[in-house]
């Protein structure tokens, strides 16, 4: 189990405080394994205790359980060559990791219960899949109403009611147009169903339910000017999502 693994399987047990510094963590993992507890609280402005707190919260003893932890992770991972099949291999394991551990179960009965389901992706990838996923569901007798584009959201959002739902599919879950239909929606009370990559990002921290998956981007422009992004994750995640709701509420 990865590190982002053990953040998601804890995920209702952490604070803001967690999230600021299991992001840094993240972000840095090779640096983390040689800093001590003061320098990574000083770096992400909280207290050396809510550092060693933040572990104890993922089931390790302390700190430095968890900076051995990564080390392993560390490890393990240049044990491998990152050819891009690898890469891909490795984040479908995640990814079905990741969404064997979440509890679909209340997400299912939202979709369920819900007068109308929209589903809304907020770049090309991301509608092919939600366009995915609103054709899965005509096969239960479920009609999820797919939306376009941001202008539709804009379109829609006064017209939506608490008893709707909403599934948004984002790569990254901050860009300024998504955090403009997520604030709309939460202040009018309509819930939202979140689907990201495994990060810390405002669109899932302020979703009533989140699913994440693993997309390792490749590195084809030596000066990362560019994104390079895959989606066959997501859509075994959206898929996941809708055979979990043929066995169980149909």
């Amino acid at each position: 189990m990865r590190l982002e693994e053990r953040i998601n399987t804890y995920y209702s047990q952490l604070s803001k405080t967690d999230f600021i510094i299991s992001n840094y963590i993240i972000s840095n993992k090779s640096n983390i394994i040689k800093m001590s507890v003061e320098e990574i609280s000083s770096a992400v402005f909280v207290s050396a205790a809510s550092v060693v707190r933040f572990a104890k919260k993922l089931g390790f003893s302390g700190f430095s359980e968890l900076k051995y932890f990564l080390k392993e992770e560390l490890d393990e991972h240049e044990k491998h060559d990152e050819t891009s099949t690898f890469l891909l291999t490795k984040d479908i394991e995640e990814t079905t990791n990741l969404v064997t551990q979440t509890n679909l179960q209340p997400i299912c009965q939202s979709i369920k219960q819900a007068s109308r389901v929209f589903s809304y992706g907020t770049d090309w990838g991301e509608r092919v899949s939600s366009e995915y996923l609103v054709r899965n569901f005509m096969m239960a007798d479920l009609f999820i109403q797919p939306v376009p584009s941001l202008t539709e959201m804009n379109w829609l959002i006064d017209k939506m009611t608490p008893n709707d739902l909403v599934i948004i599919f984002s790569y990254s879950g901050e860009r300024a147009p998504v955090r403009s239909v997520m604030s709309q929606l939460k202040v009018r009370g309509i819930p939202v169903i979140s689907i990201t990559p495994l990060s810390n990002n405002f669109l899932s921290t302020e979703a009533t339910y989140r699913l994440y998956y693993k997309s390792t981007q490749l590195k084809q422009d030596p000066n990362n000017l560019k994104e390079y992004n895959f989606f066959t994750t997501l859509n075994l995640l959206a898929e996941y999502l809708f055979r979990y709701y043929y066995d169980n509420f149909m």
